[in-house]
């Protein structure tokens, strides 16, 4: 059988209290990298190629930047070419 537990407010363990209103603080700036990332399939456009998020991420560390990667929206190749297909095709083709 379950038995509920009291409802006074417990304890967090630790030395200082946690704050939940703390605010992370993030550098958004001018020289930060920027990629076009496609809206479809979330590859990022890097020099003139279409490359997956992760390879991108590894190469770059961006992980390790104080500085924030901004993403612009766009469409790859492929994904815009599949688009235009889709809109050609008749509805059923697409409900399919």
């Amino acid at each position: 059988m379950l038995v509920a537990s009291s409802t006074e407010e417990a304890e967090m363990p630790g030395k200082r209290a946690q704050n939940r209103n703390r605010v992370i603080p993030f550098r958004l700036q001018w020289r930060s990298h920027r990629f076009a990332a496609c809206s479809v399939c979330l590859r990022l456009r890097d020099g003139g190629a279409w490359v997956e998020a992760g390879e991108v991420i590894r190469r770059l560390r961006t992980f390790e930047h104080e500085e924030i990667v901004r993403l612009v929206g766009a469409l790859c190749d492929r994904c815009q070419t599949e688009l235009r297909l889709r809109r050609g095709s008749s509805p059923e083709e697409l409900a399919a």
